[in-house]
């Protein structure tokens, strides 16, 4: 069955900046919501999105095998190593990840040896060790092999001499090296080594058959943004791997081993970098996962984390781990443990995967009531399990496990009710209601500063938490649009010229994972152009840090731009650092599912300054597109074109400035908002008119004078954009008139009465229902004719 089949017609709504003509008439949101039910398994697998423009910022390799783009320090010369400690660096010119396959010719000399080290960022680059991966000693000195002349060295199947775990003379592969942009070959014996060609075998992302053929789509006029989108998606992606190929914890005394099952479900897993810890983390997927899904598309991996940290859960108490196997922390972190209920409701509103929510579900009940339990007289939680991503301060009652615990209850909610449970969807719905009154009313608010306290009291007082801060604005615990722009303003003040800063960790921390927290944030306030702002600063700034891997995102830095977890420790490929994708598909473009964790998705985009954006999102009802182009300011114009299947928008908002006046939105053709006398659920709403719960096809948005100023409607734009297809001449039988309140014609040629072509055999001519028929002429005028 095609996906037209299964989901309905796919519908196009377009909103322009002046009075244009409408195109197409569809049925009502809720009718179609109800007409198509909701998916209550796996959704299918998604299909390549169409090749355009951003097919050049994918950074996924073509194929599994990569090569080098350039050697150090003499580029382009022969790569052949004389002598003891002669060395050759390797640049991929990105992050990779793999077994390495080295060639050698004939020209090597017999009993020789090498030694191979391997690093992410260049600051690390040495001939003496690689960058620390293993999370103990970080002792990782070059690996060596033997070398055959003429022959070749695979890391996948050739035992190391030295340098390596005692595990790796019994397993090979354990020295797959899972994320680095620089290999170095040193030549550890006196003679000759000719290297004739170098290749890695990419690891990362096993599932994909075309590591490129992303099931979505982004891109705007920033091409900076864009660069960002698709790093991004690059970096979740070198964090997919396969079950069998994490790291083994406790870490050897030498070197690493990869060959740890931190997966026990389906073949992959996302763990939380690619280089470290591959091992499952939930806080980090609070990130990933967004990522993953405005990108990759792959929920079935998702899928997969989540069941195996769920196979960890303590029988007894329902505690949730801090991080899969092979580390197996289990009920040492409340906002962990909350951040896997966040991820399960996601999983389940993003995939439409009823039938595994369903199957998950008693001990998701269970992992709630563990949570539930720590929730104090005063409706707030009470962290008694204190580890958490890095941050200072992290027991008590701070906001930032507060903020989670509410999204956690506002998910919850939407979980239980779409699972048939309306006594644990209305409890969790109340006690969020709770906490954020608590918060609001608590001692949380810092007038003086304009920004959240992490404590009511004591030392956390002194501290506006950079994490705490933006979660409160992007899930919504802010009682006030005031305190939110506040917030957004204040926190925008404190960013440093490499990104912003993160007080809870330290005072010279950037750490972009509560920075992409921060750009969410900024968005909610309503402020776009600062979130854009931030996201060119701080994410900018990684992709073209000259010692940078320029393709993927650090786990964490320093205002200097040097490593913020232990030197060369540092993760250059972390997905929870990943937060400006989902924020540009969901924000800037404006494809977003429902904040409440419910069903259904929303097209609202965030201009922020920017000209024009267009992209695509696969959704568990079908494929949502979405493109608009914003005139220069002063031109009153802004053109939004959607494309979706039956069910899967509930809103559309439309940007209007502040005030609205001049302004007018039509549906159909008809005014539905004028700042006057609103209809067909037209409300104005944050800036926004948005349009629920009633038809949706093409809805126009125009400043009169605008309009007037160019003499007529702004029709060519959109016939261009949506071309409809002719049916050519048609007799239409019955006696016919022109409907009321349609706009003339702009050619003066629409007749009183339909005739078998409408201004010449051109015309676009759309059978609305029985009643109704809809003629669009080659300029772009429209006229509705009824019987």
């Amino acid at each position: 069955m095609t996906r037209a089949a299964a989901h309905g017609p796919r519908r196009r709504t377009v909103i322009a900046g002046a009075m244009t003509s409408a195109l197409l008439s569809t049925a009502g949101l809720d009718a179609a919501s109800a007409a198509a039910a909701p998916p209550t398994g796996p959704r299918p697998v998604p299909g390549k999105a169409p090749s355009g423009p951003w097919d050049r910022f994918n950074l996924s390799p073509r194929g599994r095998t990569v090569r080098p783009v350039a050697t150090h320090p003499r580029p382009g010369a022969p790569t052949v190593l004389h002598g003891q400690g002669s060395s050759v660096t390797f640049d991929f010119g990105q992050e990779t990840g793999g077994f390495v396959t080295l060639a050698f010719t004939g020209r090597t000399d017999a009993d020789q040896v090498v030694g191979l080290t391997y690093a992410e960022l260049s600051t690390y680059v040495s001939a003496t060790s690689s960058d620390g991966s293993n999370g103990g000693s970080n002792n990782e000195p070059p690996v060596h092999y033997a070398v055959t002349p003429g022959g070749t060295l695979s890391t996948r199947h050739d035992t190391p001499l030295a340098g390596a775990s005692g595990e790796a003379a019994a397993d090979p592969a354990s020295q797959l090296r899972g994320g680095f942009r620089y290999l170095t070959v040193v030549n550890v014996t006196g003679g000759t080594v000719a290297l004739g060609d170098v290749s890695v075998s990419v690891t990362f992302a096993p599932n994909a058959a075309d590591p490129r053929a992303y099931p979505n789509h982004f891109h705007c006029d920033d091409d900076l943004l864009n660069r960002i989108w698709y790093a991004g998606a690059y970096t979740v992606q070198t964090n997919i791997v396969a079950r069998d190929q994490g790291r083994v914890w406790g870490p050897p005394d030498v070197g690493w081993n990869n060959s740890a099952t931190v997966g026990e479900s389906g073949d992959t897993v996302l763990v939380d970098g690619a280089k470290r810890d591959r091992t499952v983390w939930p806080g980090d997927l609070g990130i990933s996962v967004l990522t993953d899904y405005v990108s990759l598309g792959d929920l079935d991996t998702v899928r997969n984390s989540l069941r195996t940290l769920y196979d960890h859960q303590d029988a007894a108490s329902g505690a949730l781990p801090y991080a899969g196997p092979a580390v197996d922390f289990v009920g040492n972190s409340d906002a962990y443990h909350l951040w896997t209920l966040i991820g399960t409701a996601s999983y389940v509103q993003l995939s439409g995967d009823l039938a595994w929510g369903r199957s998950i579900y008693a001990a998701y009940r269970k992992a709630l009531g563990f949570s539930l339990a720590k929730l104090d007289t005063d409706g707030l939680l009470n962290v008694t399990a204190a580890a958490d991503w890095a941050r200072t301060d992290a027991d008590g009652k701070n906001l930032e496990a507060n903020a989670i615990m509410y999204r956690a209850l506002v998910t919850g909610a939407a979980l239980a009710r779409s699972l048939g449970d309306g006594t644990t969807a209305d409890d969790c719905a109340g006690r969020a209601a709770a906490l954020k009154s608590a918060v609001a009313g608590g001692g949380y608010w810092d007038e003086s500063a304009g920004l959240y306290r992490d404590k009511p009291t004591g030392p956390g007082a002194q501290l506006h938490p950079q994490d705490g801060n933006s979660l409160a604005l992007w899930f919504g615990l802010a009682d006030s649009p005031a305190r939110a722009a506040a917030v957004s303003t204040a926190l925008a003040a404190r960013w440093s010229p490499v990104g912003a800063l993160t007080p809870e960790k330290g005072d010279s921390s950037v750490h972009p994972f509560p920075g992409g927290m921060e750009v969410h944030a900024h968005f909610a306030a309503g402020r776009d152009a600062t979130a854009l702002d931030l996201i060119r600063l701080e994410w900018g700034y990684m992709l073209d840090a000259p010692q940078g891997t320029a393709s993927t995102f650090w786990e964490g830095y320093r205002t200097d731009g040097t490593s913020d977890y232990s030197g060369s420790y540092m993760s250059a490929a972390h997905g929870w650092s990943t937060g400006p994708t989902s924020a540009l598909t969901y924000r800037l473009l404006g494809i977003a599912p429902a904040e409440d964790g419910g069903r259904g998705h929303t097209v609202v985009p965030h201009p922020g300054g920017l000209g024009s954006a267009e992209g695509q999102l696969t959704t568990a009802d079908g494929v949502i597109t979405a493109s608009w182009a914003a005139g220069r300011a002063g031109s009153g114009s802004f053109d939004l074109t959607v494309g979706a299947p039956r069910g899967a928008i509930t809103e559309v908002g439309v940007p209007v400035p502040d005030g609205g006046r001049g302004w007018r939105v039509t549906l159909d053709g008809r005014a539905v908002w004028d700042a006057k006398s609103p209809s067909h659920g037209a409300r104005r709403e944050g800036g926004y008119v948005r349009l629920r719960g009633a038809a949706l096809p093409t809805v126009t948005v125009c400043h009169r004078e605008a309009c007037s100023r160019r003499g007529g409607c702004h029709i060519s734009q959109l016939s261009r954009a949506v071309r409809p297809r002719p049916r050519g001449r048609r007799a239409l039988s019955g006696s016919w008139k022109r409907a009321r309140g349609d706009p003339v014609c702009p050619a003066r040629r629409c007749p009183a009465a339909p005739v078998s072509a409408h201004g010449s055999s051109n015309a676009y001519m759309y059978p609305h229902d029985k009643d109704r028929f809809i003629v669009i002429c080659p300029t772009g005028g429209r006229v509705t004719y009824m019987r």
